[in-house]
């Protein structure tokens, strides 16, 4: 049976990572993949993979409430730091 979900992305500089968690840790969110090694381009320019500039990406399945309290509990840092936070719908299966 298929659940619907949103997917929250977040993708930030190595350097924010730690500030990430402790916002995910205030939200209760204990569920989340980290990716890291993540490279490519946007209006800042070309990020590559490696120790300088090397990003991550955080992906978290939750519902609406909780990808709305993340996103502005996030808002500060990424507006202050740069990166991106995306909500997407999803489907997983419930289990």
């Amino acid at each position: 049976m298929l659940q619907a979900v949103k997917k929250v992305e977040i993708i930030v500089s190595y350097l924010e990572v730690p500030a990430v968690l402790k916002i995910l840790k205030k939200n209760s969110i204990q569920g989340y993949t980290v990716i890291n090694n993540v490279s490519g381009s946007g209006e800042h320019g070309y990020s590559g993979d490696d120790l300088i500039t090397n990003s991550y990406i955080m992906i978290i399945f939750t519902d609406l409430e909780m990808a709305e309290k993340l996103s502005n509990a996030m808002q500060p840092l990424l507006k202050k730091l740069g990166g991106i936070f995306i909500i997407t719908d999803a489907q997983w299966i419930a289990h």
